[in-house]
């Protein structure tokens, strides 16, 4: 048989009974069960989160973070679910109980409170602050927290359907609306009261702690913020006291300009000094080649001492004026007062020059008479060579110091440079931290002002107290529980069917015994009055015979009998129930039968057509090697006469067989039964009994099989079927255009 949709409804069909018991059983079974289920009530609220479409403080940032806003609204979800969260609810919950002095219908209806009252210990009321809600509160939060094995822990941390955790979280409901900013809490309770301030409470307690969490986070930024600007900018104040202190010891009002003023004043400098010994040099030479003119005796009296003393303090005093011209003196009061002593040395000098002309004029008035113009035009020449000479003199040893001093002022300055880079560079370093912390903590402020915007939940809708229950499931889940009844009894035969192991089938026999099935034969019970029994077996045993018929005029040998034989593999196969049938049959066909068998069992056929010989079983059947054999009365003169020969012998495992005998056989049928497992000894016996015949290979006659399988032989079932049935037969098996006839 097909595993078709026809197959499991006929499957299911032969189980009618238990497919129909077992969902009622179960049905009703659930509904003896919730017949005292109490009511449950119902509350919502519906709170403003802000999250997506909420105020910012953020100007720039105006782009909406869908990854984020989920993030968001996953946290919030999970806040309110959290088991902080639900502690906190439902120990309020129990503190406000607690708190009344009677019950308040409006909080907690009568039965309820009468059984807290009697539940809760003695020690626990005492806790009671009357009228100090907060205060309660706080010593039940003690109470708690002292150990595990209080009161008010197990009250928490265990099954109470009103204050644990796990009852509260398990009938809150959380659901966003759509994309908005809207979020649904519903809660169920078997109060009203209890189910209504239960969700207030929890509104109370997770707006609250939300709250604390986001500005929490954001204070502790800007707290950090704040204290690393404070050290930031003590850094930076300590920087710039450190470059005033260097400014102060070491008189740098404004550094690069100072060495800026100090470069141009030397390179100045430096153009004088050549340009002074130049003309020195200039002046050394005219001198020496005026006194070579000179005859000795005038060489001598220009060497007086009267002259060379005015000489002396001519250059002193030369010097000094170049000291107090060529300095580098800052103070303007210093520069003014210089200026007063330069003027008088310039007259003193003046003098000086005047009296050094005189002592000349003197000098060559005296020794000289007129003829000597060309000698006196000579020492003017030397006086004023003289004065020129010792004045640049003078100024260059002024300026040779004043070059030492540019080179130490320069060796002042270097260092103190490298220094000031320095120093400059740690102030720049920190007033970039410094305006990086501010920026920040500017950032952080912003973001703080922001979080406590959005942390803002508002509640728009309060929680109702519900004055209807929500409607029951029970009739529900008696229909689930009926139909999971029925899916798991089909479920099981369907599996059953699938995993068993029988032969049952043609096909299954065939791929299980690895031989052709030439018949089968039906199981006759007389349980389904509507079937035609007697046409099924007729069929079936025509079956046999037919091919019990054919093999006839197959066999070469026209005037000897066709023998065959009947063996099976176990006892109780029906291989003479099979016998009998087919026997009958070829007698009523007119054909002469020999029926051989061990088994004494009398076939009821008193047609002339029929004849048997019984044997019993021994080992002697291993030296049969004829047929013959078996009639040890020689009751039968000649065995040519039949026209069929029928051996009937034992289970092949149990009990012996004739080799020899089997090898000269012209056909042989393994009888097995549909209803048994084909197993290793089965196969074993087989292969043997296969290895001792040499004519034709066994086939095997099915015996037992559901009536339904013999519509592979049949077609339908001759049966009685009502118009519907019929048509559901049709469209079971699609056919829904299949008609009886041509027309």
């Amino acid at each position: 048989m097909k595993f078709n949709l026809l197959f499991f409804v006929r499957l299911l069909l032969r189980h009618i009974g238990l497919l129909v018991a077992m969902p009622i059983i179960l049905a009703s079974l659930v509904f003896f069960m919730t017949r005292d289920e109490p009511k449950a009530y119902n509350s919502k609220a519906r709170i403003y989160t802000g999250i997506a479409t909420g105020s910012n403080i953020e100007l720039e940032n105006t782009k909406i973070d869908f990854r984020a806003t989920n993030t968001a609204y996953d946290n919030l979800l999970n806040l309110i679910k959290a088991r902080t969260t639900m502690e906190i609810v439902g120990l309020k919950l129990f503190t406000q109980h607690m708190a009344l002095d009677s019950a308040d219908i409006k909080i907690i209806s009568r039965d309820k409170y009468k059984n807290l009252m009697e539940d809760v210990p003695e020690e626990v009321k005492k806790l009671v602050v009357r009228g100090n809600v907060e205060k309660t509160y706080e010593n039940f939060v003690a109470l708690k927290e002292s150990d595990h094995t209080n009161y008010i822990y197990k009250l928490i941390n265990l099954d109470h359907p009103d204050y644990s955790i796990e009852k509260i979280s398990g009938k809150v409901g959380i659901r966003r609306i759509s994309n908005s900013d809207f979020v649904d809490i519903d809660f169920e309770s078997e109060d009203p009261a209890i189910c209504q301030n239960t969700l207030l409470i929890l509104c109370e307690v997770f707006v609250q702690l939300n709250a604390d969490i986001k500005v929490n986070q954001s204070d502790a930024v800007v707290k950090y913020f704040e204290g690393q600007l404070g050290k930031s900018t003590v850094d930076l104040r300590g920087a710039e006291d450190e470059l005033l202190d260097f400014n102060r010891a070491n008189n740098i009002i404004n550094y690069y300009e100072q060495t800026k003023h100090i470069a141009a004043e030397k390179e100045e400098f430096e153009i004088k000094y050549f340009e002074v010994q130049r003309k020195f040099q200039a002046s050394k030479a005219v001198l020496s080649v005026l006194e070579s003119k000179l005859k000795t005796h005038e060489r001598k009296r220009i060497s007086s001492q009267s002259i060379m003393e005015l000489r002396k303090e001519l250059s002193t005093l030369n010097f000094e004026v170049s000291m107090k011209t060529l300095g580098l003196a800052r103070d303007s009061v210093q520069r003014e007062k210089d200026g007063k002593e330069v003027s008088k040395k310039m007259e003193r000098i003046n003098a000086l020059e005047r009296r050094l002309a005189s002592h000349i004029d003197t000098l060559y008035t005296t020794d000289y008479d007129t003829k000597s113009i060309a000698s006196t035009s000579v020492l003017s020449d030397w006086l004023q060579n003289t004065i020129e000479y010792e004045g640049y003199n003078a100024q260059l040893k002024v300026m040779e110091q004043k070059r030492v001093e540019f080179k130490e002022l320069y060796q002042e300055f270097s260092p103190l440079g490298a220094t000031m880079k320095r120093l400059e560079r740690k102030i720049d370093i920190a007033e970039r931290e410094y305006l990086s912390l501010l920026h920040s903590l500017g950032l952080a402020k912003l973001r703080q002002q922001n979080v406590e915007l959005k942390s803002n939940i508002k509640l728009t809708e309060v929680p109702f107290f519900p004055i209807s229950p929500k409607p029951s499931k029970r009739m529900l889940l008696v229909i689930v529980a009926g139909m999971v009844g029925f899916v798991l009894v089909a479920a099981t035969i369907l599996v059953l069917e699938l995993l068993d192991g029988n032969l049952n089938t043609a096909k299954r026999a065939e791929d299980k015994i690895e031989l052709k099935v030439s018949s089968i034969f039906p199981v006759i019970s007389d349980k389904n009055k509507k079937l035609d029994y007697d046409y099924l077996k007729n069929k079936a045993v025509n079956a046999i015979s037919r091919n019990v018929i054919l093999n006839q005029y197959k066999k070469e040998k026209e005037n000897e009998p066709v023998i065959n034989m009947l063996f099976s593999t176990q006892e109780n196969e029906g291989k003479t129930f099979i016998c009998r049938h087919l026997i009958a049959k070829l007698c009523e066909l007119e054909y002469k039968t020999l029926h051989i068998s061990y088994d004494e069992q009398d076939l009821g056929l008193t047609t002339e057509f029929y004849y048997k010989i019984e044997y019993k079983v021994s080992d002697k059947l291993y030296k049969i090697s004829n047929v013959q054999e078996f009639d040890a009365g020689n009751t039968i003169s000649d065995f040519n006469t039949f026209d069929f020969i029928i051996l009937e012998i034992p289970s092949i495992i149990k009990n012996p067989f004739p080799v020899k005998l089997a090898s000269t056989m012209d056909y042989t049928f393994l009888v097995t039964r549909a209803n048994r497992a084909w197993g290793e000894a089965d196969k074993n016996a087989l292969n043997l009994f296969k290895e001792a015949t040499t004519g034709p290979e066994p086939s095997v006659i099915l015996n037992g099989v559901k009536v339904l399988e013999m519509e592979t032989v049949v077609g339908d079932l001759p049966k009685k079927r009502s118009l519907i049935r019929s048509w559901v037969k049709k469209i079971v098996q699609f056919r829904f255009f299949t008609k009886e006839s041509v027309a």
